[in-house]
């Protein structure tokens, strides 16, 4: 004589009390003397740890019973995933069982999986005798933690794509680190020792703010913090049109606070070395009074500030030339050039030297 068998799967997360049917099947199996139903929940372990509750005609079920599961990449059909995990002769008492899930390294990798379960009696042997629950559960997203934990090994290039309205003081992006302890929250090291200057962090803006942007709200933090410990590094490095912009919050504020001496290179460099020349001397507007300055920083600019100081010849004679006049400077709009002049309007010698700093409006 058959007996009708009635199979339930319950699945939810680990530890919500309400649990909502997901999979039934009906079936015959000679022998059962009522409907056996599985009420199961899951929790993340190194593994996936499948607990759940049989009764058989309604009480609690006692015994042993195998149970298998098949996952696969999409609700019906598809393809299966990983390996198949049989759990034999589980041990089921006063209706609760718990057996461990592990459908190998890469099961799961972000995309949607549903597992297909399958119940017979523990006498069983073999691949024959299960029934199968339908339809598959889909995997909830506390496996998925799995993947995470897997981060370290995650496939690159990683793309994510998506759009925020935050504003900085909301310290809410597309992908939000929160730190509370004393680490570091992002970090990003470029191990290459090649020669490319490319960066390790790498942040872009087609908008009008910032492409990286530091904050602190500590009263002696600092918002964004550069450090090199090679002996030609640099702490920090600005690049575009206007290398770098320092702007203080408020009036009496300090835009930018150096402590050290302030080194200069580059083509352009805002400190030099201008030297009175036959050419730079021989100009109509001081006829010899004066040397122009010929140098792109200065050049067009009658805004830009020059400080300058004389500067003894050392490269010239055992004498050097030095001009021991009281030197100033002017515009010469004629010139379209800033030119050094003594003030007492006497010639300047060939081959005298001055330090100029320029600094633009």
């Amino acid at each position: 004589m058959q007996r009708k068998r009635i199979l339930a799967m319950v699945a939810g997360a680990l530890g919500v009390a309400a649990l909502a049917p997901v999979a039934t099947v009906f079936g015959d199996d000679p022998g059962d003397d009522g409907g056996r139903s599985i009420e199961a929940v899951t929790a993340l372990s190194t593994a996936i740890t499948y607990q759940g509750r049989l009764t058989d005609g309604g009480s609690p079920a006692n015994g042993v019973y195998d149970l298998r599961f098949i996952l696969y990449d999409a609700e019906t059909g598809g393809a299966q995933v990983g390996s198949t995990v049989a759990a034999e002769d589980v041990t089921v008492t006063n209706g609760l069982f718990s057996t461990s899930l592990d459908f190998g390294a890469g099961a799961f990798n972000g995309d949607a999986r549903w597992v297909e379960i399958a119940v017979r009696p523990g006498s069983g042997s073999g691949s024959s005798g299960y029934t199968v629950l339908s339809p598959r559960q889909p995997v909830s997203p506390t496996p998925y933690a799995l993947f995470a934990v897997a981060a370290g090994s995650l496939a690159v290039p990683f793309t994510a794509t998506g759009s925020s309205a935050g504003v900085p003081s909301t310290a809410e992006g597309l992908v939000t680190v929160e730190q509370s302890g004393t680490g570091i929250a992002i970090a990003g090291n470029r191990t290459s020792t090649d020669a490319a200057q490319f960066p390790a962090v790498l942040g872009m803006n087609a908008g009008g703010g910032a492409g990286v942007q530091g904050e602190t709200t500590n009263d002696a933090g600092l918002g964004v913090a550069g450090f090199a410990t090679g002996t030609a590094g640099s702490g920090g490095y600005f690049w575009g049109p206007t290398g770098l912009k320092a702007v203080a919050s408020t009036g009496a504020g300090v835009a930018l606070d150096i402590d050290g001496a302030v080194k200069v290179s580059g083509s352009s460099p805002a400190a030099f070395v201008h030297t009175a020349t036959t050419a730079n001397l021989a100009v109509p507007a001081c006829a010899g009074q004066c040397t122009a300055i010929d140098n792109p920083l200065t050049n067009g600019d009658p805004n830009a500030i020059l400080i300058i100081t004389a500067r003894f010849n050392e490269g010239a004679s055992t004498s050097g030339v030095y001009t021991e006049k009281v030197a100033g400077v002017w515009y010469e709009p004629g010139l379209t050039k800033w030119v050094i002049f003594n003030e007492d309007l006497t010639a300047m010698p060939l081959g005298a030297k001055f330090n100029v700093l320029v600094i633009k409006k």
